[in-house]
């Protein structure tokens, strides 16, 4: 039985997600007691790649891949000094580095919408307090002459507008509005309300925050509005995503849902979805595993939520996008001892494929090269719409998904 039709009959009796584990991740969480005949004899083609040609013992471990949106250059972020790596799709031996700084645990990088600016984030080998909210470094970088434009300080998220002039930031203080050249704050458009995450819709019309909920908010949620006890709870561990106008800062709507901790807010391309990554508090009752995190998906137009919600269980923050053409989804996530890329239909939520990385690593290693660097699987569709790069220690694998 394939996962999309264990999904079908599972959702007979399962509400969406609030069961939080999702038909699939049972489905995998099965096919991990035994999945060396699915990994080694799935047909599945691949294979290696060393950037640049490098097999130095001392790594360049990957941390985090990301393409441009024309698909003509990736970057590969390193973790502790390495520099950050940059090379054509079909060209891994034609790398082009430039230094970024120390980024002991690696960064996440993400291209900006024309393509000139990296997004860095700064990543952690272990966050010890999962729960509560972090302070963390930005970094913005011209791609092309490797100068840090703008460097943020104790920010728990940003993002560059896509005419690239402007990086929404959030901090204790709320959300700013920052002049990329000069690093001056817009003070006429501060909102004074702090979150935990922001995304800017690709046409710069608005933008999502995801915050704490106030007492209001929650009632005025459906499916919360006469419970008591779900509202108290809301309170102390729930969050909700409010869109807002760009130009006038004032809210659009409000997400009809009660989120747990929100990590990531991020619009798709073709700007139909807004996909949020959320977490349940550790100690959340009827959580079954820690590592349990998942993306809902909702109407980027109408704030309307779509039925569709993709599970993970990796250790970190997975990484997720759609494929180029929008109809696939990938999130990374584990089967239990190794790391994992599921791939599903994105209208649907139907799970049509999945890559394991370690069954496929773990044999004909050269000297200095390593299956597993630390523990973080990050992933880039290419152009073509048939295959994907993933990061494996400090080398890559070239998967294609549709053969």
């Amino acid at each position: 039985m394939e996962p999309g039709i264990f999904d079908s009959l599972f959702e007979s009796f399962c509400m969406k997600r609030k069961l939080v584990i999702s038909a699939s991740t049972l489905f995998v969480g099965f096919l991990a007691m035994d999945t060396s005949t699915y990994a080694q004899d799935d047909g599945q083609v691949y294979k290696v790649i060393r950037l640049g040609g490098q097999q130095t013992a001392s790594g360049y471990l990957i941390s985090w891949l990301d393409i441009t949106p024309d698909g003509s250059m990736i970057a590969a972020t390193a973790t502790q000094g390495f520099p950050l790596r940059f090379f054509p799709p079909d060209q891994p031996e034609s790398t082009r580095e430039i230094d970024v700084g120390n980024w002991y645990a690696g960064s996440r990088a993400r291209y900006s919408l024309g393509g000139k600016y990296l997004v860095l984030q700064q990543l952690f080998y272990l966050d010890f307090a999962p729960n509560k909210d972090r302070p963390i470094k930005y970094e913005v970088v011209d791609a092309a002459s490797g100068a840090a434009v703008r460097v943020f300080e104790d920010l728990f998220a940003a993002s560059l507008t896509p005419d690239e002039l402007t990086v929404v930031t959030l901090d204790n203080d709320g959300i700013h509005f920052v002049d990329l050249a000069s690093g001056n704050k817009d003070n006429e458009r501060t909102i004074q309300r702090t979150g935990n995450a922001v995304a800017v819709s690709p046409d710069g019309s608005r933008f999502a925050v995801a915050h704490r909920p106030m007492k209001t908010e929650l009632e005025a949620i459906p499916a919360l509005r006469n419970d008591k006890d779900a509202i108290k709870a809301g309170m102390k561990q729930g969050q909700i995503v409010i869109v807002y106008d760009m130009a006038t800062r004032k809210p659009l709507f409000t997400l009809p849902e009660l989120f747990d901790k929100v990590f990531r807010l991020e619009y798709s391309a073709d700007q139909q979805d807004l996909w949020i990554h959320a977490k349940p508090h550790t100690r959340k009752g009827g959580n079954p595993n820690i590592n349990q995190s998942y993306v809902e998906v909702s109407d980027a137009a109408t704030g309307a939520m779509r039925r569709t919600s993709f599970p993970s269980l990796a250790a970190y923050e997975p990484d997720f996008r759609a494929n180029p053409d929008g109809r696939l989804f990938a999130i990374g996530s584990s089967g239990g001892k190794y790391q994992e890329v599921h791939l599903y239909e994105r209208a649907t939520g139907r799970m049509v494929n999945r890559f394991v990385v370690a069954w496929r690593l773990w044999e004909n290693l050269d000297k200095g090269e390593f299956a597993s660097g630390d523990g973080r699987l990050s992933f880039c569709f290419l152009p073509d719409n048939r295959r994907m790069l993933l990061t494996s220690g400090n080398r890559l694998i070239e998967w294609t998904y549709a053969p």
